[in-house]
């Protein structure tokens, strides 16, 4: 079975604030493209057969451009193409929709250039896999997913798994609703707004993922 890993990934982050926030993130490019190497190598450890594209959007070094091509299998830098509709979202102080342009770009692009694929999971850069992981329970044919807080409005988007069809319903949601709610909604309300459309999902307590808060450093165990 192969399995088809994003990472959504942004190592050096604009000088501009979110909605909620001035900060957009304590660390510096230097310790994101760290963390991002370290979501790659658990990705590599914890997930047999993994297939991983990784969607960036910085100005890298040669260096770090290197380390992504030799790491992963599809290395796609948005900051690259001139596209400026997209560039400027993904400078939004709304995150979700920082969030939803890279998430939807990135499955275009895994659709476009017929990747092929079994199971679809999603990882959020700077997060890593971690022993809790049990993969036994994400192999199975199904969409597997974690509440935050066990509260059906409250998805946890830093780690989730489709199947192929889920996906492909899910980048048509992003395509032609979640638009609307990038504004007004986290990208958590508006992933949670989507699976209350499909079915064949297990709820999960445990994610197995760790990782730094962008916005202030703070350390989460999921």
């Amino acid at each position: 079975m192969n399995n088809l890993v994003l990472i959504t990934s942004i190592i050096d982050t604009p000088n501009k604030p979110l909605s909620y926030t001035q900060c957009r993130s304590v660390f510096s490019k230097q310790e994101r493209f760290e963390q991002t190497k370290q979501t790659i190598n658990s990705i590599k450890k914890y997930i047999p057969n993994s297939i991983i594209v990784l969607v960036e959007y910085s100005l890298l070094s040669k260096e770090e451009e290197n380390y992504f091509l030799e790491n992963v299998n599809y290395f796609i830098n948005i900051h690259d193409i001139s596209n400026e509709i997209i560039k400027n979202d993904l400078h939004s102080e709304f995150k979700a929709r920082c969030e939803g342009t890279m998430t939807t770009f990135a499955l275009n692009y895994i659709i476009t250039n017929n990747i092929q694929f079994d199971m679809f999971y999603k990882i959020s850069g700077r997060y890593w896999l971690t022993d809790k992981f049990d993969y036994n329970i994400f192999k199975e044919p199904i969409s597997v997913i974690h509440l935050i807080d066990n509260n059906i409005m409250n998805a946890f988007t830093c780690v989730y798994k489709l199947t192929k069809p889920h996906l492909l319903l899910w980048l048509y949601f992003l395509q032609n609703t979640a638009s609307v709610l990038y504004n007004n909604h986290g990208f958590e309300n508006i992933f949670a707004i989507y699976i209350q459309s499909i079915n064949n999902i297990k709820f999960i307590n445990k994610v197995g993922v760790s990782g730094y808060v962008s916005i202030c450093g703070t350390y989460i165990d999921m």
